[in-house]
């Protein structure tokens, strides 16, 4: 074989192993570890939701101060982050969620996240993952200010602003395994923290329950919660706790102006059996009477 042979068929290999590069890459999302949303920079995002479409997992999505109309739906592990809570606002516009965060692993942190759909189940955050931590936000004008759903553990809710929501603060069912570390919670029609049906082993640490007008911390149906070092300030009922069998711990606890500190249930059997036995106690006394 000749030079100008050899040329010819080395250009064709690199032609051919060029093309193949390029079209095995040319369908894939262009994706990046750091986007920034908002502000002023030539290439920020003006969306959330399309940077997050664009990030890789474990990356970081910057958000500037504004007002972001969006329902954010959260599928990669991401560090979603915000230097400025107050100033830098989700909203939901009264309907459907306003964040919903699948991916596990992931951080939300720094943002105002107002008016998810004002009916049940919606709320400013709503989470089935696992692995998060969800810190320094403020939760307001939602139906529930944060709601775990079915499965989500092992979850970290620390040091977020949640009040007046609709219908609780924070409400979970059937999430086991969450830390909820010094929380703001107040002025809700129900409860600041409601804890239901078989959500287990939560702990529940240094959060400050407010002027909720049921109870501070409502907890039904689920075992092994620990209520550490809170303070419970001016509700209906501080804390709702269930049973003995469910093994509920509360330790170093402040109640202060609550109309009822703490309630415990009382056990259904037993509670029935004692009713059944007053109102025979009261059928003897009026037939008693009558047959004077």
């Amino acid at each position: 074989m000749n030079k100008t042979n050899i040329l010819r068929v080395g250009i064709l290999i690199f032609l051919y192993v060029f093309s193949f590069i390029l079209s095995s890459t040319s369908g894939e999302k262009i994706t990046t570890s750091t986007v920034y949303v908002g502000g002023s920079s030539p290439g920020n995002y003006t969306r959330i939701q399309d940077a997050l479409d664009n990030i890789t997992t474990n990356g970081t999505v910057y958000v500037f101060p504004g007002t972001y109309h969006e329902h954010l739906i959260i599928t990669t592990p991401v560090h979603l982050i915000s230097t400025n809570k107050d100033s830098t606002i989700i909203d939901g516009d009264n309907e459907n969620y306003v964040v919903i965060l699948k991916a596990s692993n992931s951080t939300l942190s720094g943002f105002t996240i107002i008016q998810s759909e004002k009916k049940f189940p919606f709320a400013g955050i709503y989470v089935f993952s696992n692995h998060n931590t969800i810190s320094n936000n403020i939760l307001t004008d939602n139906f529930y200010g944060m709601q775990l759903g079915y499965t989500a553990s092992y979850n970290l809710i620390v040091n977020n602003t949640i009040y007046h929501n609709g219908r609780c603060g924070i409400y979970f069912n059937h999430a086991s395994y969450n830390r909820l570390i010094g929380n703001v919670v107040s002025d809700h029609p129900v409860n600041g923290f409601g804890l239901f049906e078989f959500s287990n082993n939560n702990s529940i640490m240094n959060n400050t329950f407010t002027e909720n007008r049921y109870t501070g911390v409502n907890i039904r149906e689920s075992y092994d919660t620990k209520i550490i070092s809170n303070t419970f300030i001016q509700n209906q009922v501080g804390l709702h706790k269930p049973s003995t069998e469910y093994h509920t711990i509360v330790q170093d606890n402040k109640f202060t102006n609550n109309i009822i500190s703490v309630e415990e249930e009382r056990d259904a059997f037993v509670f029935t059996v004692i009713m059944f036995d007053i109102l025979v106690f009261f059928v003897f006394l009026i037939f008693r009477k009558l047959s004077k």
